[in-house]
């Protein structure tokens, strides 16, 4: 079984005492792929390290909302540059968050605005963030959705109205561990609507551990539980939903089908990791992004 989390932020110092224990983990479990997802300037240029040195491993340049009151104007020229880089597989984590209200909502909305027309200009799909935010983030998504290579609906946890507004833009969805939970009702019923070729699976890592793993630090070997829950939803084994949802993954990000090559064997992925032999995971401490509230 391979898995393939659309979503996670093992740069975080949550991770700094095993990180390299966390990815043999996520190994043994299946996961051959994932993207860190950059919260803000420094911490994209931290995901695009981790996949250097980590063939399977790959990074997203965004900014998220709670910050978008310290991103200056510059800020996503930056990330639009480092997104060229072909381990950079899509443009995010951007959005809006109406629900902490972490920034002002009308720096938040100048800021998505921002970010989309930068995001356009790099031929890399986005990854939205929305809480509490859905009817501002539709609007804009119809405005930009012409020129945006593809996007994706981070941590949808919504029900089936939310999600025909966004499959309405040609939008994926991806499931974080909340689809386990008991209260989880409407997501279940949203999954059942969604074309299996719009679903992709996320740990949102270190936060939202599907059941049995609930109220833990989550980690990618975890996703096995979320498959789970899935493939019950959708009548398929827990291995036929990571088949699907990573060949949904691949094919959005522009992976090709070898881990860790971008568009196909032998590219810019391939090459050896730190240590020489392009397949060591990073030692403890690597990142160093630590004191970062939760993204949500």
């Amino acid at each position: 079984m391979e898995i393939f989390d659309s979503h996670t932020h093992l740069f975080l110092d949550d991770f700094d005492p095993d990180r390299e224990e966390v990815a043999r983990r996520a190994a043994a479990a299946g996961v051959t792929r994932l993207v860190n997802v950059g919260l803000d300037l420094e911490t994209s240029r931290t995901a695009l390290g981790l996949a250097r040195r980590t063939v399977g491993w790959y990074a997203a340049a965004g900014w998220h909302p709670h910050d978008a009151a310290r991103m200056t104007p510059e800020d996503p020229g930056r990330l639009a540059e480092l997104a060229g880089d072909p381990l950079v597989v899509a443009f995010g984590e951007i959005g809006l968050d109406f629900y902490r209200d972490s920034s002002p909502r009308d720096v938040q909305l100048k800021a998505f605005r921002s970010l989309l027309e930068a995001a356009a200009g790099t031929g890399k799909p986005v990854v939205i963030h929305t809480r509490e935010a859905a009817g501002e983030t539709l609007a804009l998504l119809a405005e930009f959705r012409d020129s945006l290579a593809g996007i994706l609906i981070h941590c949808f946890t919504g029900g089936p109205a939310e999600a025909e507004g966004y499959l309405g833009l040609g939008c994926r969805l991806s499931l974080p561990g909340v689809l386990t939970y008991k209260n989880a009702a409407p997501m279940r019923e949203a999954v059942r609507i969604i074309p299996r070729d719009r679903i992709l699976v996320e740990t949102d890592a270190p936060y939202l551990a599907p059941v049995p793993r609930r109220g833990r630090r989550n980690e990618p070997a975890y996703l096995v539980h979320l498959l789970e829950e899935l493939g019950g939803l959708l009548g398929v084994s827990a291995g036929e939903a990571a088949e699907l949802t990573t060949a949904n993954a691949l094919g959005f990000f522009g992976i090709g089908g070898e881990a860790g090559c971008p568009g196909g064997s032998g590219g810019p992925g391939s090459a050896p990791g730190r240590d020489g032999t392009g397949d060591g995971p990073p030692g403890p401490g690597a990142a160093g992004a630590g004191g970062r509230g939760a993204p949500g």
